[in-house]
């Protein structure tokens, strides 16, 4: 079965996945509607949001969208209430929230900043499906129950079905590499003559495993401290190859021995100290005080690392300040812009006419000029997504016109939906429809809002559904004209980013913070930096690794 579904282009596990999510959300269906909530299609969207292929990721994910959902309604039924039904004010609210929540959004990392910007077009959903305050409380504490019951739903069906985060291959992988780095850096000093240590293509193989972190560290706080870790062990790495390509070579064979057999016993998995003891021979040995420097910060790492790994807890206290990250205040502050420009735009369109239809292309623009705004290539996403939601939106019209038009119950209107919904893991997994397949789903349960005697009317149906589906459009037109945004232009930003930053270490003494927090910020700078290019194909790294070996030097003088 599984090499038949591959010949048509489908892929088994995906498929799996998206029919076990698809009864999730069929069941999330069924308990809005038994508890009575108007919306419950609204759970079912948030089942497809929340479902992840790893209980860490699903655990951490639905935690952030109940956080960021409960502070959007709150804020959504503030603004309703304080604007007092009057457009002009429901918009600028809205607009700044939103510009707020992306802003703050594209500075943070992983699922908080899912969190954050969820906030933002959660405050949409309150504000723009209801001006009218005495509509208000029920419909902001429906759209708080029908997200709790969709999370609760998804983690129950997911918890049961999902398998446990795959972190022992990340961990594994890092062991290797690190165990081949040893290897090579062994040969080094024996012959550095003779010998290439290749810091371009170990660079990409370390950014490779750097850029999995994000996801290990999700659904604890056990998890987090572990790739808090595993990223000093990856810092630490990058930092000892810098330093020996900065150096002159030292040929040390004593050295060799000791990092030859520390690769060895790590290659193992051998106890902490049968691997950390040659290391910290190897460093007694190493004449040259800069190399010692930095290698005695991996020693140190990799001593963390496999403290934690046998009991949970690292041998030495790990400071915030020396796993910090790289935050884009320039693409931060594009983005706010832009959704700023747009959604300003859109709402006053809104005051100016008073269609409701501009308040449903709001919506869309809320969702789709901050969630995408992260993405390697927002504009071409857009075409992606609003194929899908092409498809979603007449999948709805069709059946509001075919179908529901004929139920007389909201129980059986749901059931209607219910063959759409568990079919969607066949888009999900075919490898020409995937990329909108998601999009086809939410849009398609956002537009079937059911209710008692349902009477289906074509122009206002077909207009709600193109004010929705013209936002992806509208949207990409601003990633393509405003601020335009792709995996080029931010390698060059990010580039021009880790310039400045070399050029601001001066011969200035830094204290132990700050020379570890710069220290931190500038390694992963350098990862990114050659995480994006290797997305782009770049073959050339001289360019990236000018600046490590330059940064590396201005922090030698520093540190």
């Amino acid at each position: 079965m599984k090499d038949k579904l591959a010949q048509w282009g489908f892929d088994y596990v995906r498929l799996r996945f998206g029919f076990r999510t698809g009864v999730a959300a069929c069941l999330s269906l069924i308990i809005a509607w038994a508890m009575g909530l108007e919306h419950p299609q609204w759970s079912a969207m948030t089942v497809w949001a929340v479902s992840q292929p790893t209980r860490g990721l699903l655990i951490e994910k639905a935690a952030y969208r109940a956080l960021g959902t409960l502070l959007g309604t709150m804020f959504g039924m503030v603004l309703v209430v304080s604007a007092s039904g009057e457009i002009i004010w429901l918009v600028a609210g809205l607009t700044l929230w939103v510009s707020l929540c992306v802003y703050t959004g594209n500075l943070l990392h992983g699922l908080i900043s899912y969190g954050t910007i969820l906030a933002g077009y959660s405050a949409s959903m309150v504000v723009l499906l209801t001006q009218n305050p005495d509509a208000l409380m029920p419909l902001g504490i429906d759209r708080l129950l029908t997200v709790f019951v969709g999370i609760m739903t998804s983690l129950v069906i997911g918890w049961a079905f999902t398998y446990k985060r795959a972190e022992q291959s990340l961990i594994n992988q890092l062991r290797r590499q690190t165990a081949a780095n040893l290897h090579d850096i062994s040969r080094y000093f024996a012959e550095p003559d003779n010998n290439d240590l290749n810091l371009a293509d170990k660079l990409s193989k370390l950014a490779a495993l750097e850029a999995q972190l994000l996801d290990h560290g999700t659904g604890s706080v056990s998890a987090h401290e572990s790739a808090k870790t595993l990223r000093l062990v990856i810092n630490s790495q990058l930092g000892f190859l810098a330093e020996l390509n900065i150096q002159e070579p030292e040929k040390n064979k004593k050295v060799s021995d000791y990092l030859l057999d520390a690769s060895n016993k790590l290659n193992a998995s051998a106890k902490r100290s049968e691997i950390v003891e040659p290391l910290k021979t190897a460093l007694e040995s190493i004449k040259n005080t800069a190399l010692k420097k930095r290698f005695n910060e991996f020693v140190e790492a990799t001593n963390d690392r496999l403290s934690f790994r046998d009991s949970g807890k690292t041998a030495t206290s790990t400071l915030l300040s020396k796993t910090i990250l790289h935050r884009d205040w320039l693409g931060a502050r594009q983005a706010a812009i832009r959704t700023l420009v747009i959604m300003g735009l859109i709402g006053a369109s809104w005051w100016y006419t008073g269609l409701f239809q501009f308040a449903y292309l709001m919506l869309g623009a809320s969702v789709m000029l901050t969630l995408f705004s992260t993405a390697d290539n927002p504009a071409l996403t857009m075409r992606y997504v609003f194929f899908g939601q092409c498809a979603g939106a007449l999948t709805a019209v069709l059946i509001q016109a075919t179908v529901w038009q004929y139920q007389g119950s909201i129980l059986w209107m749901l059931v209607a939906l219910m063959p759409v919904i568990l079919l969607a893991g066949f888009p999900m997994s075919h490898q020409k429809t995937a990329n909108g397949s998601m999009d086809f789903n939410l849009v398609f349960l956002l537009l079937m809002q059911p209710s008692i005697g349902y009477s289906f009317h074509l122009s206002h149906s077909a207009s709600i559904a193109l004010a929705v589906v013209a936002a992806p459009l509208l949207s990409l037109v601003a990633y393509r004209l405003i601020y335009p945004t792709n995996l080029k232009a931010r390698y060059l930003s990010l580039l021009q980013t880790l310039t400045e930053e070399i050029n601001q270490l001066n011969k200035t003494k830094l204290t132990e913070s700050q020379y570890n927090r710069r220290k931190a910020r500038f390694y992963h700078r350098v990862i990114k930096l050659t995480q994006i290019s290797d997305k782009l194909g770049m073959k050339d790294k001289n360019a990236i690794l000018g600046h490590l070996l330059t940064g590396q030097k201005r922090l030698n003088s520093t540190g």
